[in-house]
This record gives C-alpha cells, sequence and structure tokens, in this order.
C-alpha cells in the first residue's frame, strides 16, 4: 500500500518522503500517525527500527530526523529550529572543511551563521555555500523532491572487520569489493570513468578500538582518478584502485576501512564506451571505409567536435593523446568531404 504521495531516495538507509495529501486523507492531518505506521511496518519486515523526522521541507526534516535518533520521531517547524542550539556539522551537507573555515574566523555554531550577513559568509566560503548556509540557518530550504533524480555515483565502503596482514590481501580485497560495486552498475546497466578509493588508516598512539573488530581512530585518506573510458568492468575499477592504494604508500597493516566509489556515469542503458573519443574517432573511420560519401558516413562525423570548433585554450588543456585524436579525425573528415 502506497505512504507517500512521492519519494526520494537518499541512500541505502534513508529516503525522503512527501506525505502531504496522504496524512490530509488518511491520517487526520497527523505526520506522527503515519510515522508510527511506518515505523511499525518496518520493523515487522525487518527487526530494525527507524528514526523519522518530520518538517515543512528538506532541511527542516533532516535535522528532526537526526535529533529523533535512535528509534524515535521527531516534528520541527521553523519556529522550534530556531530554538535548537545546533552545531555547523548539524546542517545537511556542511562538513569539515567548510567547519573548519568557519571556525577560523569565529563562527561556532548555526546561530553565529545567523548574526553575519550574507557578504561576509561568501568571503569566508565561497558564493554558492555561504548562501546555501545562510538560508539554512534560517531554516529556509526552497528545494523539492526529486523521485526521477538520476544516481550520480555507485560505491560500497566497508569499515568493519577490515585487518590485512600483505599487501595482497589489500588487493585481493579491492578486487573483490569492485566486483560489489560494478555489479550493482551492471544491474543498473551504468558505467562511470571516475573512480575514487577511500582509505582509513590506524591512528598511531590509540590502541584498540572500542568496537570489537572496528575502525576505532583512524585518519581519512581519498585519492581519485579518471578511467580513459567508461566502464563497469571489475577488473578495470580493481587495478585503478590499486594502483591509487600504492600512490597512497600506506602500509596495509594499518588499514582499517576500504570505500571504492564511481563517478561521472553514463546515461542508464547508453554503450559504457560513449563519450570515448578514441572509440568514436575509430567508429567514424570504420564507417567511412565500409561506404565513402554514403549519407551514413557524414552523420558518423556530425556529432564529433573538430579541432578547430574547439577554443585553442580548451585543445592546449587536454591529454596529447586525445588531442593528437582530435586533430587527426579533423583532417580525415577534410580528405572525405573536400
Amino acid at each position: 500500500t502506497p505512504i507517500a504521495d512521492e519519494t526520494q531516495a537518499v541512500s541505502i538507509d534513508e529516503a525522503l518522503l512527501d506525505v502531504t495529501e496522504y496524512v490530509s486523507r488518511d491520517y487526520s492531518g497527523d505526520p506522527r500517525i503515519l510515522a508510527e505506521h511506518i515505523r511499525s511496518l518496518v520493523f515487522q519486515e525487518t527487526r530494525c527500527t527507524v528514526s523519522i523526522g518530520i518538517g515543512p521541507s528538506i532541511l527542516l526534516a533532516r535535522v528532526a530526523t537526526t535529533k529523533a535518533k535512535p528509534g524515535g520521531i521527531c516534528s520541527l517547524d521553523i519556529r522550534s529550529f530556531l530554538q535548537l542550539d545546533l552545531d555547523i556539522r548539524d546542517l545537511p551537507g556542511a562538513g569539515y572543511a567548510v567547519e573548519e573555515s568557519l571556525a577560523a574566523h569565529g563562527i561556532k555554531s548555526v546561530a553565529d551563521i545567523r548574526a553575519h550577513d550574507l557578504q561576509r559568509l561568501q568571503a569566508i566560503c565561497g558564493e554558492k555555500t555561504a548562501l546555501t548556509l545562510h538560508n539554512f540557518s534560517k531554516g529556509i530550504d526552497a528545494r523539492r523532491l526529486e523521485s526521477d533524480k538520476l544516481r550520480q555515483m555507485f560505491g560500497a565502503e566497508i569499515g568493519w572487520g577490515v585487518r590485512f596482514s600483505s599487501q595482497e590481501e589489500a588487493d585481493d580485497f579491492i578486487a573483490r569489493l569492485s566486483k560489489e560495486v560494478c555489479g550493482a552498475m551492471a544491474a543498473a546497466e551504468r558505467a562511470g570513468s571516475l573512480v575514487t578509493l577511500k582509505i582509513k588508516k590506524r591512528r598511531e598512539g590509540y590502541g584498540k578500538p572500542s568496537k570489537f573488530l572496528g575502525h576505532g581512530v583512524c585518519d581519512s585518506f581519498s585519492k581519485s582518478a579518471d578511467l580513459p573510458q567508461m566502464t563497469s568492468n571489475p577488473e578495470k575499477i580493481a587495478d585503478a584502485c590499486i594502483r591509487l592504494l600504492r600512490q597512497m604508500d600506506i602500509d596495509p597493516l594499518d588499514i582499517r576501512s576500504v570505500g571504492i566509489q564511481v563517478q561521472k556515469l553514463n546515461s542508464p542503458g547508453s554503450s559504457s564506451a560513449a563519450g570515448d573519443i578514441g572509440t568514436i574517432l575509430a567508429n567514424g573511420s570504420k564507417v567511412v571505409s565500409e561506404g565513402r560519401g554514403k549519407e551514413k558516413a557524414k552523420v558518423a562525423f556530425h556529432d564529433l567536435p573538430t579541432a578547430s570548433q574547439l577554443d585553442a585554450s580548451v585543445l592546449d588543456e587536454l591529454p596529447e593523446s586525445i588531442r593528437q585524436e582530435l586533430l587527426r579525425g579533423e583532417q580525415l573528415c577534410k580528405n572525405i568531404f573536400r
């Protein structure tokens, strides 16, 4: 039975629900009744407890969810939100870097953000971030749910039970984690060209973690690499991640968490090689060799930007191999259609 007018998945264990009409029609206008019903349904199916936040906007609902943990319900309106003593990290999207930048200027809470004008905030953390923080600090959030939002990243991270005794064990773990990530990508008919490896390294001097086989106190590291073309091939993803791990130069005995993310995704169902210039040029050349002068040959080149169509500064910034591909492709077009 549907319980929401619209749903937006945020992560594997979080979702945003617009329940305005359902609450008004079926729950006497009281969203807490529906929230209790949802918690009961989830517990019956999974034996897991759920925390639910209620609010008139995404911001207030997410802050309320934090206050509802563990396993409770919290409702916030703007008035009650403004009365909360919130840290900067309590605002969705505000990470360590933003928190540290603001703290360096004496801004250490959401109330402090409210007390500063927008221009001052923009001078510290940039125009877009400052505007978001300025509005969020006052409980203002005009975002709407995006139920059809296209997924921008596939990934997996494991931070429990990670203990390696050799480099080979770490490499094998990365290979197996890559298969998990690529399996999800293949099922969704997606591929990506940016890989990020995330590692938590045991911090010296902090002893054993409080949780058995947990990662404990760690330092976090991440490193990314662009792939030559779109892929969902687990071997290629694993190879890229293993190279990144070598670049980090971290003793495998100190690794306590491993995560892999793949971004810069193609559209669902499109070719895994979409966007690869070398492949486009190769395909274009093949079509022309099969039927020079045919309409199909012309179409093959119409969608391909030539070197002369690119700004000179952009062309100069491209990797040498891609720049030469474009130049050769342009010369081939000239030879065919002159």
